[in-house]
C-alpha cells in the first residue's frame, strides 16, 4: 500500500479563528501585568488547521486538500488569505460577523499545558447558512473523504446533519468517507446513520455516551448510529495509549512514545485529517479492516505527537516517521 496518494480530503471548519500565540519570560499571573516576550499571529480554527496539517503531509503526492468555512471582517481576510498562500482549496462564504480571534498563552510552567483565551463566534445567518450549503453540494462529488471538525457557531447548527443529507442523497454512487471529530450537539449527526469514523477522545467519548468506559461506550454506539459496514471509532486520550474500535471487527490499543510536549495545541486536529487521510487511502485498495484502521490511526498519532514537540502549529516530516516507528499496535481481547 502507498504510504501517498491523490486522495482529496475536504474539512469542514465552520469556526476559524485568527490565532495569537503570547510567550512569556515568566509565568503569567491572574491579576498582574503580563509582558509578552514574543507574539506570533497564524490561522486558527480545528478544520482550518486540520487542512493544513494535511496539505503540509501530503500536498506534494498530488492529494488534494480543501477547507469549507465562514469568514468575515479583517480577521476573516487575514485567515483566507494564509489558507490561500498555503496552497489550500477554499469553500469560504463572508458572513457579517468578524472571524474571532484567539490567544494562546505560553510560559515555562505551562508550556506543555498553555492557557487557551476563546472569543465566541459570531452569528451565522439563514442566508449564509444556505450559502455554505450550496457550495458544499457543488463541491461534493470532487472529494474522496469529508472531515466535520469541531463545533458550529450560532445559527450553523444544522451544517453537519445537512452534510449528512447531501452525502446521503448523492445520486452518483460515490461513498466518501464521512468522519465526525466532535461531540457537542451532534445527536441528529449521529441519528444520520452515515458516519464512517467517530474521532473522540476519551473524556468526550464518555461525556457523549454516558458511559464508564471505552469498551461500554463503544458497544452502545456500534448498536445505535455507527451502524455502516466498516464503521470506526477511535479515540484518543492523550500522552495514555489510544483505541481503536471496528465494527464488527474487533480494537486494539495504540502505544504513543513519551514526549516532551512544547505545545499541544491543535494537535488533535493534525491526528484528524492525517487518520483521514491514510485511511481514505488504504480504502483504495478495499473495505478498512482493523489493521488498516489502526495503522491509518497510528500515521495520525504520530503527526500529533511531531507536532507537539514545536512551539507554532508545524511538524517536521522526519519527526512524524520517527514517532510512527515508536508506537505499538496491539490487538485487544
Amino acid at each position: 500500500m502507498p504510504l501517498h496518494a491523490a486522495v482529496r480530503v475536504l474539512c469542514v471548519g465552520p469556526n476559524p479563528a485568527l490565532q495569537k500565540v503570547l510567550s512569556f519570560p515568566s509565568n503569567v499571573e491572574l491579576g498582574g501585568v503580563n509582558r509578552a516576550a514574543s507574539c506570533d499571529t497564524y490561522v486558527g480554527g480545528k478544520g482550518q488547521g486540520a487542512a493544513l496539517a494535511l496539505h503540509r503531509w501530503a500536498g506534494g503526492s498530488g492529494a488534494t486538500t480543501g477547507v469549507a468555512q465562514f469568514l468575515g471582517g479583517g480577521s476573516g481576510d487575514f485567515v483566507d488569505a494564509e489558507l490561500k498562500a498555503a496552497g489550500l482549496a477554499t469553500l469560504t462564504t463572508r458572513v457579517g460577523a468578524a472571524t474571532r480571534t484567539c490567544t494562546t498563552l505560553l510560559d515555562e510552567a505551562n508550556k506543555g499545558a498553555p492557557t487557551e483565551l476563546i472569543e465566541p463566534s459570531g452569528a451565522v445567518s439563514e442566508a449564509e447558512l444556505a450559502s455554505l450549503l450550496a457550495a458544499l453540494d457543488q463541491a461534493a462529488q470532487n472529494y474522496d473523504a469529508f472531515a466535520l471538525c469541531g463545533t458550529t457557531p450560532p445559527g450553523a447548527g444544522e451544517l453537519y446533519e445537512r452534510v449528512c443529507s447531501l452525502l446521503l442523497a448523492r445520486a452518483d454512487g460515490a461513498d466518501p468517507l464521512l468522519l465526525l471529530d466532535g461531540f457537542k450537539g451532534v445527536e441528529r449527526v449521529l441519528a444520520s446513520r452515515r458516519l464512517d469514523i467517530l474521532k473522540l477522545n476519551l473524556d468526550e467519548l464518555l461525556a457523549l455516551t454516558e458511559r464508564s468506559d471505552a469498551d461500554a461506550a463503544a458497544a452502545e454506539l456500534f448498536a445505535t448510529v455507527l451502524t455502516r459496514p466498516g464503521c470506526v471509532l477511535a479515540v484518543t486520550d492523550g500522552p495514555r495509549p489510544a483505541l481503536i474500535f471496528l465494527a464488527g471487527g474487533g480494537s486494539a490499543s495504540l502505544r504513543v512514545p513519551e514526549i516532551r510536549c512544547v505545545n499541544a495545541i491543535g494537535a488533535g486536529d493534525v491526528c484528524t485529517s492525517i487518520f483521514l487521510y491514510h485511511a481514505a487511502v488504504a480504502r483504495e485498495a478495499g473495505p478498512l479492516d482493523l489493521d488498516a484502521a489502526a495503522s491509518a490511526f497510528a500515521w495520525g498519532l504520530a503527526a500529533a505527537c511531531a507536532r507537539c514537540l514545536q512551539e507554532l502549529p508545524t511538524f517536521e516530516q522526519a519527526a512524524v516517521h520517527a514517532m510512527r516507528e515508536r508506537i505499538v499496535i496491539e490487538r485487544r481481547g
